[in-house]
């Protein structure tokens, strides 16, 4: 989810090296912390978005709850073995600079950019990347094995997604896909996104939803985002609906009055102009018609799509 964050040092992973790869992975950093060895297994980091769905992944995407990577002592910081002043440090960093975050967000971005550096330190198989480390997301890379426990010559992504675990599991679901199909996970999400935009909520993937014009997180629970979101666009939306593309797609279609659906269909279709991965086949049609009236460049399309014998 958070990009090719470790370009030329990643690729594609195969649903059989996901295991052993993530056993792996676990093991290295039990190895390094190990007061918080409990936590490094699926109970705890567990898979999200299309991470066993399908043959192949892009990366690996990893759920947890916060109050299991950090809780409101110092106590908690120093079982990483990290100083707790380190992070004080950069959490006065981070504030200067700070402009909407919470306190309690800078300093989780604090310390994920310390614990970052830290295991980029202890590991020469771990490579964290602390600049890019937010509030709810760190992104790591590692070296895939196979189901034979062969090391190969090239790695996979994985990033940590942190903060309500059920908000998470939610937020990053991913529906079952033909290996074939145009759509993927994140179609799915950004469609609810843009949903999100016509009720004039903006929804995000770790913090919940907020009302725009106030600025307020108004849901972390996945029902009453939906409730809120279902009153606003005068829809009814259960998590059933959401978690499909296509089911979601066609009860925004059905449900949603003129206007609202050709303003969810400009606002998705911007969205996906800037997201490696194309567009939908039941929406290629209503893409190309607005092609030109949105400025839809198509740059990142992949190169079998169907559409791009139109750029």
């Amino acid at each position: 989810m958070g990009g090719n964050v470790f370009e030329g040092k990643t690729s594609c992973i195969k649903l059989e090296n996901i295991k052993p790869t993530l056993d792996a992975y676990f093991s290295e950093l039990a190895g390094i912390f190990p007061d918080k060895a409990y936590i490094f297994n699926t109970d705890y980091f567990q898979p999200v978005g299309s991470v066993g769905k399908k043959d192949v992944s892009g990366d690996i995407d990893l759920a947890i709850d916060s109050t299991d990577i950090l809780d409101a002592t110092a106590a908690s910081i120093a079982l990483w073995g990290i100083h707790p002043a380190d992070v004080d440090a950069e959490f006065a960093v981070l504030q200067k600079r700070a402009r909407t975050s919470t306190a309690d967000q800078l300093r989780m971005k604090a310390f994920l950019k310390i614990l970052a550096s830290h295991i980029n330190t202890k590991s020469d198989k771990l490579c964290f990347n602390a600049k890019k480390a937010t509030d709810g997301n760190l992104f790591s890379c590692y070296p895939q094995i196979d189901p034979n426990g062969c090391y190969l010559d090239v790695g996979v992504q994985i990033d940590w997604m942190i903060g309500d675990l059920k908000w998470l599991k939610f937020s990053y679901y991913s529906a079952s896909m033909p290996n074939d199909s145009t759509v993927k996970g994140l179609h799915r999400t950004q469609l609810m996104l843009a949903a999100f935009q016509v009720a004039n909520l903006s929804f995000n993937h770790v913090n919940g939803v907020k009302d725009k014009d106030t600025g307020l997180v108004v849901s972390r629970d996945p029902d009453s985002a939906l409730a809120l979101l279902g009153t606003r666009l005068g829809i009814v939306l259960t998590q059933n609906d959401v978690e499909n593309y296509y089911i979601l797609h066609h009860a925004l279609k059905n449900g949603l009055c003129r206007d609202d659906y050709n303003m969810l269909l400009d606002i998705y279709f911007k969205i996906l102009d800037i997201t490696r991965a194309d567009i939908p086949s039941d929406l290629q049609t209503a893409w190309l018609d607005r092609r030109y009236a949105l400025n839809l460049t198509g740059k990142f399309l992949p190169d079998n799509s169907k559409l791009k014998e139109y750029i």
